[in-house]
């Protein structure tokens, strides 16, 4: 009798939640796990495309100590992101002071100026350097007229100089926003016990103020190191000779289709970023930085004339000069050249192309990049339930799984891809569109499983609680109660995830063939034709609709759309 009440116990309970979760999980092993096994496993192996377990090699490797250009783009790598995230802590600090501490008109513009670089995608703006800063580009041209006397010329855009100070104007508002925010919500208590003790403002910023803010600065800091270490689009535009990893990966694929020498390169790179992820959290990890207080003093504002305009003249000069791209893209979309000084030959054709030469490109990269952000934001919410709600064993390996992708550059997850998927694989998945939908989820993912994850940790289960005891499935009580609580949190994290991918370049570059080609692909192929007419209009429509959906988050939200890209 007590067999037969077990099993029918068995038969009563709900398993539906259990098939539900194995979805997710499957598509996570298949398409992320399995494929980085077979890229370490492939990093091993002798130079090539073929599989071959029985022959173990370091050649992958020793080419970092043996061949020169590699070891250039190691030390390049390294000298550029390192470079790229020290000026970004250097411009964005004092800025996100000066808005956040100073009393100054347009605050709120100059945080919503200051998100535009980062949404631009990287590549476009590499090429409007080079109309700027190229050699015969306009701006060079009279900086060094009036540097001349002096003795002082500035150099082109081509090679590490222009690398570092593309990648710095692109990524400095991570900083600039992230430290914004925490010296804006910094309990200034703290500060005014240091004042009421006789402490100056130097002494009370460097031991008090600056403490509080390093997890913001150190979460900033990350994000600049782990885009400028995988960026693609800006080193092959504007690096010259000058190879960094994620380009030498794309010439070992794209030059001699060899996955396994690419596979080498990759877990290098991965390295490389776990490294700093390490330090990054061990600095954090020092102390403690709790400073919520149960009452709350308004951070005084600074007065003085002087500061007042030097925050001013600082904030406006970074921020024309980081919107200079955009000008330029602007108006270069309306003439056919750009020779010497100026501008030449005023038209509408490059825009009236679109629809005729771009209609299959403008299909791919919406179609993709929307099909991606429903099913990542499918996947991201019921992975962030499984984390938050059921708190299996195992869920910290989840969370680190889910986020893995997020520190991973473009061209790495791209190698994964075509190591375990094209060819003679079992699943040949190689230019499709398939491996570009899976490639963008994977990359995707962690913006709507944080954000839901976030959302769901600050949610009281009492109502799926009272659901369930009120007679209701699970499947029910998720449908009705659990989704509706969460979803602002998955539209937050969707309308991020479908920004992002519109602009894609890094990890479409070696999984598209010609019939799955995107704008991206398709700009990036019209600058290096010269195009550059036909590339600024296709960029400044990206743009455009880019920028009309962070507005439309930003008013609904009412927070700066960079607030979504901390790490924890």
């Amino acid at each position: 009798m007590k067999a037969n009440t077990s099993l029918g116990e068995v038969v009563k309970k709900d398993i539906t939640p259990y098939l539900v979760f194995a979805i997710p999980l499957a598509f996570m092993a298949i398409f992320l796990i399995y494929p980085m096994f077979i890229t370490l496993a492939r990093a091993f192996m002798p130079a090539g495309n073929k599989l071959l377990f029985g022959q173990f090699s370091l050649s992958g490797f020793t080419k970092f100590a043996e061949s020169a250009m590699y070891k250039k783009a190691l030390i390049n790598s390294f000298i550029v992101s390192l470079a790229v995230t020290g000026f970004c802590i250097v411009i964005g600090v004092p800025m996100g002071y000066f808005v956040a501490r100073v009393k100054m008109p347009g605050k709120n513009l100059m945080l919503s100026l200051g998100i535009l670089p980062i949404i631009m995608p990287s590549f476009v703006g590499a090429f409007t350097w080079v109309i700027l800063l190229g050699r015969q580009g306009v701006v060079r041209h009279f900086l060094n007229v009036l540097l001349g006397p002096l003795g002082i010329s500035v150099p082109t855009i081509y090679g590490m100089f222009g690398m570092i100070l593309c990648m710095t104007l692109t990524y400095y508002p991570f900083v600039f926003q992230l430290s914004y925010g925490a010296f804006a919500s910094a309990n200034s208590l703290l500060e005014e016990a240091g004042m009421l003790m006789g402490a100056s403002r130097w002494y009370i910023f460097r031991t008090i103020t600056f403490p509080l803010i390093l997890p913001s600065l150190g979460a900033g800091a990350l994000l600049v190191f782990v885009r400028a270490i995988g960026n693609f689009g800006i080193p092959a535009i504007i690096g010259g000779d000058k190879y960094v990893l994620p380009t030498l990966i794309y010439f070992r694929v794209n030059g001699f289709w060899d996955l396994n020498g690419a596979a080498s390169i990759a877990v290098i790179n991965v390295m490389i970023t776990a490294l700093v992820l390490y330090l990054q959290k061990r600095v954090i990890n020092r102390h403690e930085y709790e400073t919520i207080s149960a009452t709350h003093s308004e951070i005084k504002q600074h007065e003085g004339l002087a500061i007042r305009i030097i925050a001013i003249v600082y904030c406006l000069l970074i921020l024309v000069v980081s919107l200079l791209p955009q000008i330029t893209i602007i108006v270069m979309s309306f003439y056919e050249k750009w020779v010497g000084l100026f501008p030449e030959g005023f038209t509408l054709r490059n825009y009236a192309r679109i629809p005729v030469y771009s209609k299959k490109e403008l299909f791919n990269t919406f179609y993709l990049s929307i099909l991606a952000t429903f099913l990542a934001a499918i996947l991201g919410s019921l992975i962030a339930y499984i984390t938050e709600r059921k708190k299996p064993k195992g869920a910290a390996l989840l969370d680190l799984s889910i986020m893995a992708p997020f520190i991973l550059p473009g061209t790495v997850v791209s190698v994964s891809l075509l190591s375990a998927f094209s060819g003679a694989s079992v699943i040949a998945l190689g230019g499709t569109y398939t491996i570009i939908v899976i490639s963008y989820m994977i990359r995707r993912t962690p913006y709507v499983y944080r954000s839901v994850a976030a959302s769901l940790s600050q949610l009281n289960p009492s109502l799926e609680e009272a659901s369930t005891i009120a007679g209701a499935n699970w499947f029910y009580t998720f449908r009705r109660v659990s989704v509706p609580l969460i979803m602002p949190a998955i539209i937050g994290g969707s309308i991020l995830t479908l920004t992002t991918l519109l602009q894609e370049l890094s990890t479409t570059i070696l999984l598209y063939s010609s019939k799955t080609r995107t704008v991206p692909i398709q700009i990036y192929g019209a600058v290096a034709d010269g195009k550059l007419g036909e590339a600024s209009a296709l960029s400044v429509v990206l743009l455009v609709v880019v920028f009309v959906i962070v507005y439309a988050m930003n008013r609904r939200q009412g927070k700066s759309i960079a607030s979504s890209f901390k790490m924890g």
